[in-house]
C-alpha cells in the first residue's frame, strides 16, 4: 500500500464512469495485549492522514492511543508525548490516563462536561453530541439510498437490554433508571455512557465514508469539540 494505490485513500474511484466507492481493503493481523504497551503506538486500520503538502505524500498514523481519546494533535500521539507536553488538569501536570481523558473531555469537578465529544446518549431534543453508527450499504458516495440503512448504534434510541420504558425504544435512554443507548456495547465497554474513543479496527467508525482521522481533526480545528464527530454518522449531502 503506497500513495499511488487507490485503496489507501478514503474513497476509491472505480472505472471511467467516476463511481466513488469505499476502498478495497485486505485483512491485517494485530494484537491488543494489555501487557504490551507498544500496542498503543500501532495503527492497524490505517485511518490516519496523508500529508501531501510537500514534494511527496507522507502518512501520519492515527494510533490506537489516539483512537482511545479521539485526538490527532501530534503532541498527544503517545503516552510519553502526553507526559512531556506539560498539559495541566485540575492544577496538576497530566501523568495518568484518567487525567488525560478528563482534560480532553473537559470534565468539571463533578465529572460532567457540556462539550463531552465522546458522550453516547442524546441528553435533550436538539443535542447533537451522541453516538450514531450506520451501515448505509451504499456503493457509490454520490448516490444516497437510505432505504436499506442499518443502524448499529443510536444514542437517541434505547437498547432492549435493561430497558425500563418498554413503550419508548425510539427515544433516548434514561440513565436514572439504568437504560442504555441502542447498541451501546460497540463503543462503551465500561458502561459509563462515554465511548472508548473511535474503533481501532475500523477506518470509518460511524460509517459515513469519512476516515476517522479527518473527522477528529476537523472537530478539533474549530475549537468546539463534538459539533462534528467520528462516532456520529453525518449527512453525505454533496450539493
Amino acid at each position: 500500500c503506497d500513495t499511488d494505490t487507490n485503496s489507501c485513500l478514503p474513497l476509491s474511484q472505480q472505472g471511467a464512469e467516476g463511481v466513488l466507492s469505499r476502498p478495497d481493503l485486505t485483512f491485517t493481523w494485530f494484537t491488543m495485549n494489555p501487557a504490551d504497551p507498544l500496542d498503543a503506538n500501532l495503527d492497524p486500520d490505517q485511518d490516519g492522514n496523508w500529508d501531501c503538502t510537500g514534494a511527496g505524500c507522507v502518512y501520519e498514523p492515527y494510533t490506537n492511543f489516539q483512537e482511545f481519546y479521539a485526538v490527532t494533535d501530534s503532541d498527544f500521539s503517545s503516552p510519553n508525548g502526553v507526559r512531556l507536553s506539560g498539559l495541566i488538569y485540575d492544577g496538576q501536570v497530566v501523568l495518568e490516563w484518567w487525567q488525560f481523558r478528563a482534560a480532553t473531555l473537559n470534565f468539571d469537578e463533578t465529572g460532567s462536561s457540556a462539550v463531552n465529544y465522546l458522550k453516547m446518549d442524546q441528553s435533550f431534543s436538539n443535542d447533537i453530541r451522541y453516538a450514531y453508527i450506520v451501515d448505509d450499504k451504499d456503493t457509490n458516495f454520490l448516490s444516497l439510498d437510505a432505504g436499506d440503512d442499518e443502524v448499529h448504534l443510536a444514542g437517541n434510541w434505547t437498547d432492549a437490554w435493561d430497558i425500563y420504558y418498554e413503550g419508548s425504544p425510539f427515544s433516548a435512554p434514561v440513565r436514572g433508571v439504568g437504560e442504555h443507548e441502542f447498541g451501546w456495547y460497540l463503543l462503551d465497554h465500561d458502561n459509563d455512557h462515554i465511548a472508548e474513543g473511535t474503533d481501532p479496527t475500523n477506518w470509518d467508525t460511524d460509517g459515513d465514508w469519512m476516515v476517522d482521522w479527518f473527522e477528529v481533526h476537523d472537530d478539533e480545528e474549530d475549537g468546539v469539540r463534538g459539533d462534528s464527530s467520528p462516532i456520529r454518522y453525518d449527512s453525505r449531502q454533496t450539493g
